[in-house]
């Protein structure tokens, strides 16, 4: 069932995107601010979000499930065998796109769905904080499944992400509704509460010392997704708590900075011993966080990551993980649309700090992953159809299938660029020059 459809966005190839923002069209009335403003519509296309997209009845309410993957060439759904048919790992993420989509162009229409994304989540979320993760076609939870098993993991982080944004948003829309986000929000303090009884303490692995007190131990990616919900959420209320909390969470992911006599110096480890591309929001979080509380020191730190990992990593072309134990070994595939996301919207947060230009331009060349500055040099997101191809394997080989996290993160990702005129632009630029303009969406 897929309630929401529309056609506002579809139909635009490459060409005609490009044609139509470089002369100067913009989407927004001029008595509309600056963070209302949003570039270049031709560049996003919910269409595969929203197929994805399926509402399905509960004993109490209607819910919305994205479906995880979509495998070419029809791109019909396809369940994750041995795992189920849909996961808050990725309705937690869908339901922040429309959240920002929302934000950005004030289109009442996705409320409904933003809606039933987040019951999907509040679905899965145990009294103790925790969640399950993935349920099969019946909407039966896996209870056992590795991936799902109760706990305060990957998806919960990536729940409470949804949880505080959507508080956000709907504070001033729907303060009965709000209030309910708020009080199901505020249960990420009760496995906070018991991870951060480790504050301060470490653990040895390799010649380095980690902080044992993140999500999953020294997991700084999955924390700095869910510090990105508590950014959200403490923009809304003076929790000294949960600032507490966010605080020493940021003391951890701070200790898992590279130094300069470090490979890779500036970047932040994903976990002890190694780091890789996908959610490695750190960045992200430490710009948010930085600005919120008025820390220079996070903000320092997110900088530190721009200016000297970021950059290379830029120039680099991408590469997909490294070790820091014994002999350091890069991996350069597969490379995906969430190893993007990441550093095109932390260096997007940063410039809306510093006002640095470097920020524009790295965050445009990122962003043009997309669009074929790539190893494979392949249009990876097809406006024309809202679908995003699921990596790249090797310079001569693409995954053509395009399923639920390639969308999102894809989305999330040139959202942000659609709002920032300065990136668009820089985006536009390396199009023009590298004559993208004159490769169609259609393959």
């Amino acid at each position: 069932m897929h309630i929401f459809r529309h056609g506002l966005l579809k139909n635009y190839s490459i060409f005609i995107f490009f044609n139509i923002v470089f002369l100067g069209f913009i989407t927004c009335s001029s008595d509309e601010s600056e963070s209302q403003k949003f570039y270049a519509k031709g560049l996003i296309n919910l269409d595969h979000l929203n197929y994805l997209c399926e509402d399905v009845a509960t004993d109490k309410d209607t819910v919305t499930l994205v479906h995880i993957y979509a495998d070419a060439p029809d791109y019909a759904w396809t369940d994750a065998r041995g795992e189920g048919i849909a996961c808050v790992d990725d309705v937690a993420r869908a339901a922040v796109v429309y959240l920002r989509y929302f934000e950005l162009t004030g289109d009442v229409r996705v409320l409904k769905r933003i809606r039933r994304l987040l019951g999907f989540i509040l679905m899965m979320q145990t009294e103790d904080g925790e969640f399950y993760n993935f349920v099969d076609r019946d909407l039966k939870i896996n209870r056992t499944g590795r991936t799902s098993v109760k706990s305060f993991n990957f998806w919960a982080a990536r729940g409470y992400w949804a949880l505080g944004y959507g508080y956000k948003v709907f504070k001033s829309l729907d303060s009965i509704y709000a209030e309910r986000l708020r009080e199901k929000f505020s249960l990420c303090k009760v496995p906070l509460r018991k991870i951060l009884e480790n504050y301060g303490q470490t653990i040895q692995y390799g010649h380095r010392s980690y902080p044992t007190w993140l999500v999953n131990g020294t997991g700084s990616d999955a924390t700095s997704e869910l510090l990105l919900g508590i950014g959200y959420y403490l923009e809304m209320e003076k929790d000294r708590e949960l600032v507490s909390y966010a605080e020493k969470l940021v003391d951890g992911i701070l200790a898992m900075q590279l130094n300069t006599d470090d490979p890779y110096p500036g970047a932040f480890l994903s976990w002890r011993g190694s780091w890789h591309a996908y959610a490695n929001a750190q960045t992200m979080a430490l710009a948010q966080l930085g600005k919120l509380f008025d820390e220079s020191e996070m903000i320092a730190a997110a900088e530190r990551e721009a200016k000297m990992f970021y950059k290379e990593l830029i120039r680099e072309g991408f590469f997909r993980s490294f070790n820091v134990n014994g002999n350091v070994s890069v991996k350069r595939f597969p490379q995906i649309a969430y190893d993007i996301r990441s550093v095109v919207i932390g260096l997007i947060y940063l410039y809306d700090i510093t006002y640095k230009k470097e920020y524009i331009e790295w965050a445009g060349l990122a962003a043009a992953w997309f669009l074929g500055r790539n190893p494979a040099k392949r249009v990876m997101y097809h406006s024309e159809t809202g679908r995003c191809y699921d990596g790249i394997n090797s310079p001569d080989e693409i995954n053509l299938n395009s399923g639920a996290e390639s969308t999102i993160e894809a989305l999330m990702t040139l959202l942000e660029v659609a709002s920032h005129r300065n990136v668009h632009d820089r985006l536009m630029e390396w199009m023009k020059k590298n004559d993208v303009v004159k490769v169609s969406v259609r393959e």
